[in-house]
């Protein structure tokens, strides 16, 4: 699909507030800081001239009306090989048209981008040295992906090749001084949000039956949703561990997202899940999966906000999360669901769903209402502010 074909303009802007470049490796519907910029794009071309830079972009019958897109011709390399690559098209074509500002997310935003930093590469890399041990440490150093992101965050952030940051939470702007000595001054404080007309409690009514029929769940199992690309960060193994402990075989585990399935599912053999572990690759209609939940589980050892975790919130789920996401400081315990405070303890976590277990008559509609400060109207219109400011 070429530049010319994806690209659209409605004619309707006759004078847009400004002319926005976004740019990342992608924008789809399919993965966390994909989804922000595609939902970015989405509200903000209802008053700016929007273009979206991207290595993957959305299909052709998903692409906003109204909004420009233009694919990155580096090629998608392994091990963040192509990171550097992803960098300089984007910086090209900046220079080649006219905006008024650039926005940037991660370690390929070109120079003088107003970047979102949606989480702190060393912060990870520290939190997750201390904790790992033997072959799985070794096989963390020895992967190019860290060394050549660590060395970009630290070029765009030490050398402030920035015109602006923002940070999802206080605790990201704390990494960024810890880590590269970024000024206070220079961030603003912003979370990522959700879409209501996604995510809601009308989910339960449309997608229960339907999705758990789809993939063989049981009509009265009690389901756990799992939702994450990076599968191993964010606790997936911990958590299959400690429904296996429930012993309970009524509950059944549901995990979405980029996964290593045939190891999971052996994985789920050998602690005597067989058939109560259920796999869903990535997919742009992830909602479905939060309507046919009861519970959502994200016991993550690092994560600067977590979107899920809010989205989940958003359908009615109770949740069990990390005291270590950012999201956390949405979750009432108690009242939307408990955090455990050593994700890699399955003690923990086993105490975690058994309090949400029993807690069966949880009002959907407060978890929902608890969260609307985070819609994706409120949080868009603070980032245009901040945008319109650092023209």
């Amino acid at each position: 699909m070429e530049n010319a074909q994806i690209e659209r303009l409605t004619g309707c802007l006759a004078e847009p507030d400004m002319r926005v470049a976004l740019c990342h490796s992608g924008c789809h519907q399919r993965g966390g800081v994909e989804r922000v910029i595609f939902q970015g794009a989405r509200y903000l071309k209802e008053s700016c001239e929007v273009s979206v830079l991207a290595r993957d972009l959305p299909a052709l019958t998903e692409i906003p009306e109204g909004v420009k897109m233009f694919r990155l011709p580096y090629p998608e390399l392994p091990f963040g090989l192509g990171l550097h690559g992803t960098r300089r098209n984007c910086a090209r074509l900046v220079r080649q048209k006219q905006f008024d500002v650039v926005a940037g997310f991660g370690v390929q935003a070109p120079e003088h981008s107003v970047v979102w930093i949606q989480s702190v590469h060393a912060a990870w890399w520290d939190q997750s040295r201390q904790n790992r041990r033997g072959i799985s440490r070794l096989r963390q150093v020895a992967n190019p992906f860290h060394h050549i992101v660590l060395s970009m965050e630290d070029e765009l952030l030490r050398e402030r090749r920035y015109k602006r940051l923002i940070a999802l939470t206080p605790t990201v702007l704390g990494d960024l001084q810890r880590f590269y000595g970024v000024p206070a001054a220079d961030v603003d404080i912003l979370p990522n949000g959700y879409n209501s007309n996604e995510f809601n409690v009308g989910l339960r009514e449309l997608y229960r039956v339907e999705q758990r029929r789809q993939i063989g769940v049981p009509l009265d199992a009690w389901v756990v949703l799992f939702v994450a690309n990076e599968w191993e960060r964010k606790g997936l193994l911990p958590l299959m561990e400690a429904v296996a402990a429930l012993g309970e075989p009524n509950i059944h585990l549901v995990a979405v997202g980029r996964l290593p399935e045939p190891m999971v599912h052996r994985k789920a053999a050998d602690l005597g899940l067989f058939g109560r572990v259920h796999t869903v690759g990535s997919t742009s209609s992830v909602n479905r999966w939060f309507g046919m939940a009861d519970v959502f589980a994200l016991p993550t050892v690092y994560e600067a906000w977590g979107m899920v975790v809010i989205e989940a919130m958003a359908s009615g789920l109770p949740v069990l999360t990390s005291s270590l996401a950012g999201a956390s400081e949405a979750v009432e315990v108690g009242k939307s669901g408990f955090l455990v405070q050593d994700p890699r303890s399955v003690e923990e976590i086993v105490d975690g769903l058994e309090r949400l277990r029993e807690g069966l008559a949880w009002d959907f509609n407060l978890i929902s209402k608890s969260v609307y400060k985070y819609e994706w109207n409120v949080i868009f219109d603070k980032y245009k502010t901040i945008l319109m400011r650092s023209r």
